[in-house]
């Protein structure tokens, strides 16, 4: 069976990724950097089976993927400090390592830290805003290869899924900056003008 393929801003994409999300389906999605793939981030079956689509080991956690900064303290400690940061930051094309709070998606924890992204995306912060949802998510691609960003690729090579919800995207994967410490550290990506301005005050 070949998956459903929707615009994000089709009038019925709020309704197939309510049940998407119910029902334990895969889901790839446009974010503002490049597609994810993921779904519920409790949903055990839905966990297991992007795993297997992806070869990835049961020992690497995904990223929480929020529809807005305010659901941040849900799932993830803030302090001043690393507020300053999320307040400067997000929605963007950002991974914030932090704490995480007990109410962290175990499948998205490890050693109780937990990646958070909110993207400046209208897939994001209109649709799964209006849901309130949570999102687990990581780059659709094997493990060991390159995130793909071509969508008909994407429909071919991951034919399995269950919802692709397509939209605009761009080409390079989110920055991740560690907060744990100080000064804080970033782990991918390159340093641009808000990371510089916010390492320069700590």
């Amino acid at each position: 069976m070949m998956p459903r393929v929707l615009s994000h801003d089709d009038p019925e994409i709020g309704i197939a990724l309510q049940a998407a999300l119910e029902t334990g389906q895969t889901i790839i999605f446009p974010t503002d950097t490049i597609y994810g793939i993921g779904g519920n981030p409790w949903d055990a079956r839905c966990i297991e089976r992007v795993r297997l689509l992806k070869d990835r080991r049961s020992d690497q956690p995904f990223a929480v993927l929020l529809p807005t900064v305010a659901t941040i303290a849900r799932f993830a400690t803030i302090d001043a400090r690393a507020r300053r940061w999320i307040d400067r930051l997000l929605p963007g094309p950002y991974t914030l390592l932090l704490p995480a709070t007990p109410d962290a998606p175990p499948a998205t924890t490890l050693d109780r830290t937990i990646g958070v992204r909110v993207p400046a995306h209208p897939f994001f912060g209109r649709t799964l805003a209006t849901l309130d949802r949570p999102l687990f998510g990581t780059s659709v691609n094997r493990h060991g290869e390159p995130p793909l960003v071509d969508v008909d690729e994407i429909i071919d090579r991951f034919s399995a899924v269950d919802l692709i919800v397509t939209g605009p995207t761009a080409a390079s994967a989110s920055a991740i900056i560690d907060l744990r410490g100080i000064p804080a550290r970033v782990v991918r990506g390159a340093l641009d003008r808000p990371i510089h301005s916010l390492l320069e005050e700590e």
